[in-house]
């Protein structure tokens, strides 16, 4: 069971991650800065680019990251004991 508890709680931050990298554009708008990146103002061009790459490298986190956690979920239910027909209903 402390396997079902870790994915829930990295479901939860993962989720709020997502969503904060999500919407950092608002944030800039809340606080205007006047600079240039890239030949852009950096109140658009960061936005967008913390919106593409910072999703894309939370999205590749989060699959290394769940994957280890359902392996020990599967090794937990292994030394339990649960088969996988048990598991799939």
């Amino acid at each position: 069971m402390k396997a079902y508890k870790k994915e829930v709680q990295f479901t939860i931050w993962m989720t709020a991650a997502f969503i904060l990298v999500g919407n950092v554009g608002l944030i800039f708008s809340i606080f205007p800065v006047d600079g240039m990146l890239f030949g852009f103002p950096v109140m658009y061009i960061v936005p967008i680019l913390m919106g593409w790459f910072g999703v894309f490298f939370l999205t590749i986190v989060a699959g290394k990251i769940g994957n280890r956690i359902d392996d020990e979920i599967d090794s937990e239910n292994d030394a339990l004991g649960v088969s996988d027909e048990a598991k799939d209903v």
